[in-house]
């Protein structure tokens, strides 16, 4: 089962309900502060969401990674009284499909949330609705809820508690013959096993952030394992220190061999002090000559962690299922922006015969090299232009910011292209001929 779709409501920048369909790479584009880092978290928000690890409807600081000082801020225009729609869409290999969707409303005089609406969908049943009866006290466990089974069905009422979005507790209302009523059986029954297949799919999930941790000059050997990176990329050095001593070192010489070739001939490697060891770069015309890690541009540390995560996962033939990474350019000189590119268009890539991507992303970026990258190898057949989804979220419509899909066809050729985006360069050289002719250059 994996997630393939996004939904959302009265969500932070958008006004309107918004539908994004995720493929192996699902790019966002866009201006800054448009709403771009809020859809490429949105699966964190869902993964909690419906979670054991659940606190609350929506929980805001998940494993470092802040959504907003209250709930309020989660909300289109800060209501103090509104709500959001949060929804997703699941598939299996044998086209079974899931849709969840749930609002959760705030009441601010008790800064709480209730999930007032949820409707589950799977391919061949009924769907399930729930509402909540609104006159209630949203304190009172369990609330009143009118229950539909089938678009047609009749409405029932019944008692619910949550975890997170999910449903944990039902108790069919007064009147009902009790646990052994039909209606109820077959509630517990579709709830039970949708969410026996849904959590697997979320739980498969990585993020890694804008901003990553800077390096130190030294580090200790650590004792197990790691698999990931981490949110800030934290664990990259220790990832490569375990590396080195217990597996031979495959995954530091494939980094090292990235960085030779993307940027300008460097070779990083892990310099070894007895139980200790430093992260360096060795020069190209002297591989005796070392440089710390700690030393060099930023660009250089930041990208680090982005080609550890996807070297580690090549090597060892896995994937963490979905993984968002925002901003995977930054600080990057923009030469660089294709090289980094292809490592995800390599992962993103359909395996031969089974048509299944080796990986899934989200990314977030304002690199036009990177986009170009992925635009070439589509149009050099390398990529299949059905594995990419790219859309332009954009922040001029009111009220709100709307997803626009651009659609890539097999010759890298876009459908359409956004006034403005990716222009700058030409507008600034319009310019300065204007101004060498001494004309006045009317901004686009």
């Amino acid at each position: 089962m994996e997630l393939t779709g996004l939904s959302f409501e009265n969500y932070k920048a958008f006004a309107q309900r918004e539908a994004l369909e995720l493929k192996p790479l699902t790019v966002l584009i866009g201006r800054n502060s448009s709403g771009k880092s809020a859809i490429a978290r949105l699966p964190l928000l869902l993964a909690r969401a419906l979670s054991e690890r659940a606190q609350s409807p929506v929980d805001l600081d998940i494993d470092g990674v802040d959504f907003g000082g209250s709930f309020v801020d989660l909300i289109h225009n800060r209501t103090p009284h509104g709500s959001i729609g949060l929804g997703a869409t699941f598939e299996n290999d044998q086209g079974e499909r899931y849709e969840v969707w749930a609002r959760v409303q705030h009441f601010s005089e008790f800064e709480m949330q209730v999930v007032s609406a949820f409707e589950l969908k799977r391919t061949g049943y009924p769907a399930l609705a729930f509402t909540w009866v609104l006159e209630d006290d949203p304190r009172v466990e369990p609330g009143r809820y009118k229950a539909q089974v089938g678009d047609g069905g009749d409405t029932f009422e019944v008692a619910l508690s949550f975890q997170g979005l999910w449903p944990t507790y039902v108790q069919v209302g007064r009147g009902a013959v009790g646990e052994t009523d039909p209606r109820l059986v077959q509630l517990f029954g579709e709830l039970h096993y949708a969410l026996v297949h849904l959590r697997p799919a979320l739980a498969r999930l990585g993020y890694l952030g804008p901003f990553r941790t800077p390096p130190q000059r030294q580090y200790r050997f650590p004792g197990g394992m790691p698999q990931s990176v981490g949110v800030s990329g934290a664990e990259a050095p220790a990832l490569l220190g375990a590396d080195l001593l217990r597996k031979g070192g495959m995954v530091v010489k494939a980094v090292g061999e990235w960085y030779r070739k993307s940027l300008g001939g460097w070779v990083l490697d892990v310099s070894r002090q007895g139980a200790s060891f430093s992260l360096v770069l060795r020069s190209p015309d002297d591989q005796n000559v070392e440089v710390n890690l700690a030393d060099v541009g930023t660009g250089l540390s930041q990208v680090l962690p982005l080609v550890v995560q996807r070297h580690v996962d090549a090597l060892a033939g896995q994937s963490l299922g979905l993984e968002v990474v925002e901003q995977p350019e930054l600080h990057l000189h923009p030469g660089a922006h294709g090289d980094l590119a292809d490592l995800y268009i390599q992962a993103a890539q359909y395996i031969q015969f089974t048509r299944q991507p080796r990986s899934r992303f989200i990314i977030e970026t304002h690199s036009e090299n990177f986009i170009l990258r992925i635009r070439r190898r589509i149009a050099e057949g390398v990529l299949d232009a059905g594995s990419v989804a790219l859309y332009w979220v954009d922040d001029e419509p009111r009220p709100g910011s709307q997803l626009r899909r651009i659609t890539l066809s097999p010759s890298g050729d876009v459908s359409t292209w956004p006034k403005g985006v990716f222009s700058e360069d030409f507008e600034e050289v319009r310019a300065i001929r204007a101004a060498q002719r001494g004309e006045r250059h009317e901004e686009a």
